[in-house]
């Protein structure tokens, strides 16, 4: 199922394609939510932690609704991939090369570094260096930071944008070490900085070097086909069997993002593979033509029955075309073949919820605890939960999701209105009386962080 949802993050430094910098207010960015998805990028960069080091757990996964060839990592162990990179690599390996540079900058602390640094400068100047980089981000402009960089304390500038040159020439270095461990060809890899290189050309002309966060990406491109050339891995390998979960990915993205008429047209009626189906049923549920679309559905199902996508998707057609009776048993098999996917029990809630049956409250309840339990950072889920408790006229619990939900919307002030009503009704002694307690001093925190971010001084 697909979630659109606003994601707020206070982000000190993001490295990647971009750099952003957040003073004043929390960085908000449009997030989509996929099961299917995420269980592919997954797929993609639990090999890479694991010889990283990394615990997979760890670290968070985002994907962000934008055209542009982009990925980043802000805020700590946070990974942020744009639609339009999944979109514009046609192959798996080309996106695995991406995620491990991302996980190079994990690896090498660069956050914190790059955080240590601007605390070093004056802060009229690193202001200068905000109002660029938020330019650029709002923008899509990175010249637009170049103009404001220039126009204020520009050597300030120029030196941390090194800073950052470097740490990305260090993450292309651990991403080569890491596809070597992993016995993958570097040549997708390469095939991304082919791609950059051309949408450059395309939008950028000829950039000033010294105003990049990132080494030029011919300069790049050669140290990469370097590898390429002398490395014993040959061109092309990596693990074939992603091949399908990847073109389900684009097809699922390009269904979802496209125009109907635009995917019928990309996909069309003789191309019977599975992802091209996959985009049809998509299509035809946008429409509306939810009796074609889920004529497509139940013909993947038939072939694939122990597919837990295929219900879910079927599910979530059956239930955005008002038949929630019919999608419930498409999501709790959906549940059945894959139990501890947090946004798949997620959705099973909201059906079970839509039912206006007191008896699958109790259900709804426990999958929305559980959701909870494997991905507490979903303000969606908090908020459903809310209303389940709310139905079962557990007011206490309903305050405490509800302040969950606002700590996650930095909302502190709402947090600290539903915590006070929790603390009021749950019992002492409980670990929910002791996790509102844990809220609460959470959301004094982040009061105290806001009036120290918005004072002049």
């Amino acid at each position: 199922m697909r979630h659109y949802f606003k994601g707020i993050f206070r982000i000190a430094v993001a490295f990647g394609c971009i750099v952003c910098i957040s003073v004043q207010s929390a960085f908000a960015v449009p997030l989509i939510r996929d099961a299917e998805i995420e269980h592919t990028l997954r797929l993609y960069t639990d090999p890479i932690f694991r010889v990283d080091g990394l615990k997979a757990s760890n670290v968070n996964l985002f994907l962000v609704e934008d055209d542009t060839l982009n990925s980043y990592v802000a805020g700590g162990a946070n990974i942020f991939i744009h639609t339009g990179l999944l979109l514009d690599c046609d192959t798996p390996d080309m996106v695995i090369g991406v995620l491990a540079h991302e996980t190079g900058h994990i690896v090498g602390g660069h956050l914190a570094q790059g955080t240590e640094k601007l605390k070093n400068a004056q802060l009229g100047s690193i202001l200068t260096y905000v109002l660029g980089a938020a330019a650029a981000a709002a923008s899509g402009k990175p010249e637009a930071a170049a103009a404001v960089i220039t126009g204020g304390q520009g050597m300030v500038g120029r030196n941390f944008l090194a800073f950052t040159r470097a740490h990305e020439e260090a993450a292309d270095q651990s991403a080569l070490g890491a596809l070597d461990k992993l016995h993958i060809s570097a040549s997708g890899f390469l095939k991304v900085f082919e791609l950059l290189r051309r949408h450059e050309r395309e939008h950028s002309g000829s950039p000033d070097p010294y105003m990049l966060t990132h080494p030029l990406t011919s300069i790049r491109i050669e140290h990469v086909r370097n590898h390429v050339e002398e490395s014993k891995i040959p061109e092309g390998q990596y693990p074939h069997e992603l091949d399908v979960p990847h073109q389900r990915m684009i097809a699922k993205l390009y269904g979802f993002l496209q125009s109907p008429e635009h995917t019928l047209a990309k996909y069309p009626l003789s191309n019977k593979t599975v992802a091209a189906r996959l985009a049809r049923a998509i299509a035809y549920y946008k429409m509306p033509d939810t009796p074609r679309a889920i004529t497509e559905m139940d013909s993947l199902i038939a072939e694939s029955p122990k597919d837990p996508f295929f219900h879910e998707l079927k599910g979530q057609i059956l239930f955005e075309s008002n038949h929630p009776k019919n999608a419930l048993a498409s999501y709790q098999e959906s549940v059945r073949l894959l139990p501890d996917s947090p946004l798949i029990l997620a959705d099973l809630a909201k059906v079970e919820l839509a039912q206006n049956d007191p008896s699958l409250v109790p259900s709804a309840i426990a999958h929305l605890e559980k959701s909870t339990s494997l991905d507490n950072s979903n303000a969606s889920t908090w908020h459903q939960l809310a209303t389940a408790y709310g139905k079962a006229n557990n007011t206490g619990m309903a305050s405490l999701a509800l302040a969950e939900e606002a700590i996650l919307e930095d909302d502190p002030k709402m947090a600290l209105k539903q915590v006070e009503q929790a603390l009021r009704l749950l019992k002492e002694g409980t670990p929910v009386r002791q996790r509102a307690q844990d809220i609460k001093a959470r959301a004094l925190d982040m009061k105290r962080e806001q009036k120290d971010a918005s004072s002049p001084f």
